[in-house]
Order: structure tokens, then sequence, then C-alpha cells
């Protein structure tokens, strides 16, 4: 089943919001990259993986109701909206070519907006919620905030 939402929430939460953080968009970027916050708003992230403490921003999706959908690129100058995603929240993000062979593996930082499978030194920024082999890269993926 295709995916059509970046914020999955909470595991308990019924009453729970995603926590958005909105700016203009200073590159093209699609839902469920890594973002960072700039003076002049919402960037894809170039932060390397071994980069500690990293803000976990998720682009959120272009909404059905503006002409958008789970694909649709945020380009420079659209007003944008990211997710600050807090502990225990869940979302889908855009993985690179990855096998994710059981839950629960550390992920990171593609330095590129995407996200890959960490290494032992690297800022874990969220961990798989899902059993897939990422063939494609950009294929979504359901994590949570490490």
């Amino acid at each position: 089943m295709a995916k059509r939402k970046i914020w999955v929430g909470p595991a308990d939460g019924a009453n729970a919001k995603p926590l958005i953080v909105e700016g203009l968009a200073v590159d093209d970027f699609q839902a469920g990259e890594l973002l960072v916050q700039s003076a002049t708003g919402l960037a894809t992230s170039t932060n390397a993986s071994t980069v500690l403490g990293q803000e976990a921003i998720v682009a959120h999706e272009i909404g059905a109701s503006v002409g958008g959908d789970i694909d649709t690129l945020a380009t420079v100058g659209d007003t944008a909206q990211g997710i600050a995603v807090r502990s225990g929240e869940f979302v889908n993000i855009r993985m690179s070519v990855a096998n994710i062979t059981t839950k629960g593996l550390a992920i990171t930082s593609n330095a590129n907006g995407r996200f890959k499978l960490a290494g032992a030194a690297d800022d874990k920024i969220f961990y798989s919620d899902e059993i897939i082999n990422v063939t494609v890269a950009g294929t979504l993926v359901r994590a949570r905030k490490a």
C-alpha cells in the first residue's frame, strides 16, 4: 500500500498533533526529507551523519487541498512546512538504498536530505519501524524518533 502521509503520530496519542515548523523553501525538497532551519527559511540538510545532536525536522507533504501529494516538491520561495519530530513519534522518511532487515535499525542523515542506515560513529536520528528492502532511493520508510 502506498504511503500518503509523513506524520504517523505517537503510538498512544489519539489527540496528538505534529509540531509544525514553517518557513520559505530555500531550495527544492520532497516530503519525508531531512531539513534544517536557516535565517532565510527551511533547507535540505547537508549535514554529515557524524554531526551529533541534529534536529529532526522532516519535510511535511503538500496537501491535496492545494494541489499537492506525497511526491510534490516544495520549490524555492514556496511557504513550506516541516515536522519537528519529538521522542515517541513516528514518521515516514525518504531513504537512500538500504536493506532494512529488522525493526529498530539506527538511521542517520545521508547529507542530501535523504536517510541511510547509521554506522557506529554516526548520529542516530531515527530507528526503523518496518522491514523493507529499499531498492529505489527516495522510498518512504516508517521510522520512530531516536
